[in-house]
């Protein structure tokens, strides 16, 4: 299958890259168009998609996709993030393939524009899927949560796992107050973990920089578990990256209760679920206890990931939506 991923490479999250990554793995052919380039200015950006002065950035884009003639264009990220005159250049194409849109974050009725220009908008979150409806967007809107890459490196991981839990998230209020609470010490990863205001975590170690691929890897690796506390400020009720990633590599998840797990874990068995501070310092000190708990927890989420959620398994979701046939998915 041959495909265009829109998105914005260089993004904390590596969503662009990790979803091009995995379908290339699943023996895909993808080329990824970048829809913001952090090296480009955002005076000059703004110029190169006015159309008043023919929208050459848009156009370009649209050419560009003409050339390559893929099965599917596939927007991934934010809605926010898409302008609009790109959006309606790409969706006024003549033969165009699908446009579909994979989106993980709220947005509002400003971003009506952008969400019109596409035949399908899966997001990654059954709340978006009710906002989208409430807000009155014309495109179909439909569920698909996010997986995992399997090219998370995994060479040179060091062997034996520490018996303690490690967060590698940007910092928030709700997630500061709840690490606040657990007793253990657990390891903390991302910029901003050092900032005012975060001195009621002086128990925990905090590693406050950007985490790339390679090492992020080896932090699941040697950790008997990653914790997972949602986003408020841009989650409903969905799964984010750190939910599948660390399966990849057989580490479990403890995650705070979302009505959304259900759809992709065996709670209990694949991931485990806390609810408040006081429950997941049970599931913690449980788990320093006896870690084979842990091992088996991973064990059984990586073969459901590997089965199931992986970005290539989301595309041939999409496929099925749009009635392409596709190749069964290769193995890593």
């Amino acid at each position: 299958m041959k495909v265009v991923v829109l998105g914005k490479p260089g993004g904390i999250t590596r969503l662009t890259e990790d979803i091009a990554e995995d379908f290339r793995i699943g023996e895909h052919t993808v080329s990824v168009l970048a829809t913001r380039n952090p090296a480009l200015n955002r005076s000059l950006e703004r110029i190169l998609l006015n159309p008043r002065f023919g929208a050459p950035l848009a156009a370009w884009t649209a050419r560009r996709v003409k050339h390559i003639a893929p099965d599917l264009m596939l927007a991934v990220g934010v809605l926010g993030q898409f302008s609009a005159t790109m959006m309606e250049h790409l969706a006024a194409l003549p033969g165009r393939p699908p446009l579909i849109g994979w989106i993980g974050d709220v947005f509002t009725e400003r971003d009506a524009a952008v969400a019109n220009c596409f035949d399908i908008i899966c997001y990654t979150d059954t709340g978006m899927v009710a906002m989208h409806a409430q807000l009155g967007f014309r495109s179909k809107a439909v569920f698909l949560p996010l997986g995992a890459s399997r090219g998370l490196p995994t060479q040179d991981a060091p062997g034996p796992r520490s018996l303690m839990l490690a967060i590698a998230a940007a910092p928030t209020p709700e997630r500061r107050d709840l690490l606040a609470q657990i007793s253990e010490p657990i390891n903390i990863f991302g910029p901003g973990w050092q900032a005012k205001g975060m001195e009621v975590l002086s128990h925990h170690k905090r590693d406050a920089r950007r985490i790339d691929a390679p090492e992020l890897a080896k932090i699941y690796a040697r950790h008997m578990g990653a914790l997972n506390i949602r986003n408020e400020i841009n989650v409903i009720n969905g799964l984010n990256q750190r939910h599948f990633a660390p399966y990849t590599i057989g580490t479990p998840v403890i995650t705070d209760s979302l009505p959304d797990i259900s759809a992709c874990f065996d709670p209990g068995h694949e991931i485990l679920v806390y609810r408040d501070a006081p429950e997941l310092n049970e599931i913690y000190a449980a788990l320093r206890r006896d870690p084979s708990k842990a091992a088996a927890i991973g064990a059984a989420g990586q073969r459901r990931v590997l089965a199931q959620h992986t970005y290539s398994h989301r595309l041939l979701d999409i496929a099925n939506m749009i009635g392409i046939k596709t190749e069964k998915i290769r193995s890593a």
